[in-house]
């Protein structure tokens, strides 16, 4: 029978103070020491792998969770990183921070030897608006000198300032809100569930009444309005299905009607452009920057959808997935 276990990192939770950093010296070389809890590596990530922000934001926090956390002091260092940013450290706050030569201390955080899972420490941010109507602007933020832990799938932060949340669904309410779901078969179809108080959006297809065919859709939008659609979400897996190659597919439609059966209608798979899907045990990872911006999805009613498929309804014949976080953003 399968059951449903997830080990995901929460929800913004409790916010701490900032750490000072009190570390003189930065080794580029530094080797996260692995510890564990039980048979489990203790890991540390970031909330989620992208946060979006108006200039206006002003103080801002990053989380970090730990899971699996030793019996012993947890520490960890953000670093706000150069590359491909835009931004620069006063975007950030960051003018007077410590330089290591690869970026900017953003800051510290330490977990107690007293931490459980799901413990979140944050940073603080102070966004400047330093000019206005100014293109978006990305920085990245990485994790370095991690103690007693390793660090977790969610490995990369990117702050966009100036972007637009177009959409936002992380589950918290207890409910789908906007999403929608279409079943196209009589098998089992997307849903609202829960493990340890997390909530998400869920498709499996085992003990149905036959192979599943489920969509679950975001409302409709006016790409016309925007520029930089981008769409970001979280998901986890469990259990394969031999019979099919990947049983969640991400699809956008700028011709269905918004209540109709999803196959009458054109539809653009941009599953080839998710550069994370999880490979099981129920591991939530970061599904990357899908870009909606080209000619192709631009419409005055433009639907982004969750296609679930099964083979068959029992082991080996249906697949877990699960969604969460569902981030839309533009310009």
């Amino acid at each position: 029978m399968h059951t449903s276990r997830l080990y995901r990192l929460p929800a913004l939770l409790l916010i701490v103070a900032l750490v000072a950093v009190g570390c003189d010296s930065f080794d580029s070389g530094t080797s996260p020491i692995a510890a564990s809890s039980g048979d489990a590596a203790a890991t540390v990530s970031f909330d989620t792998d992208n946060i979006s922000l108006t200039e206006e934001s002003g103080i801002v926090t990053i989380p970090v969770t730990i899971t699996n956390p030793p019996n012993d002091t947890v520490a960890v260092e953000v670093l706000y990183a150069d590359g491909p940013s835009q931004t620069t450290p006063a975007d950030f706050g960051l003018e007077n921070s410590r330089n290591v030569g690869s970026g900017y201390v953003a800051g510290r955080v330490v977990f107690p030897d007293t931490a459980t899972t799901g413990n979140t420490q944050a940073i603080t941010l102070n966004i400047a608006d330093d000019e206005p109507n100014e293109d978006q602007e990305d920085g990245v933020f990485v994790f370095q000198n991690v103690t007693n832990a390793t660090v977790g799938a969610t490995n990369r932060l990117t702050v966009a300032i100036g972007a637009i949340e177009i959409f936002f669904k992380d589950f918290s309410s207890e409910a789908l809100g906007a999403l929608s779901v279409v079943d196209v078969t009589n098998g089992n179809g997307w849903g609202l569930t829960s493990f340890s108080g997390n909530f998400y959006a869920e498709a499996n297809a085992f003990g149905g009444a036959e192979a599943s065919d489920s969509w679950l859709l975001l409302p409709a939008f006016n790409f016309n309005a925007f520029e930089g659609e981008t769409l970001t979400f979280r998901n986890a897996k469990n259990f394969d299905d031999g019979g099919v190659e990947r049983g969640l597919q991400v699809k956008v439609s700028t011709n269905y009607d918004g209540s109709g059966n999803p196959q009458d209608f054109t539809w653009i798979d941009v599953s080839d452009q998710v550069q994370s899907y999880s490979e099981g045990g129920y591991e939530y990872v970061p599904s990357g920057e899908i870009d909606l911006s080209g000619s192709q999805f631009q419409g005055d009613s433009v639907y982004v959808a969750f296609r679930y498929i099964s083979s068959g309804t029992g082991p080996g014949s249906s697949e877990l997935w699960q969604v969460d976080d569902i981030r839309l953003v533009g310009r």
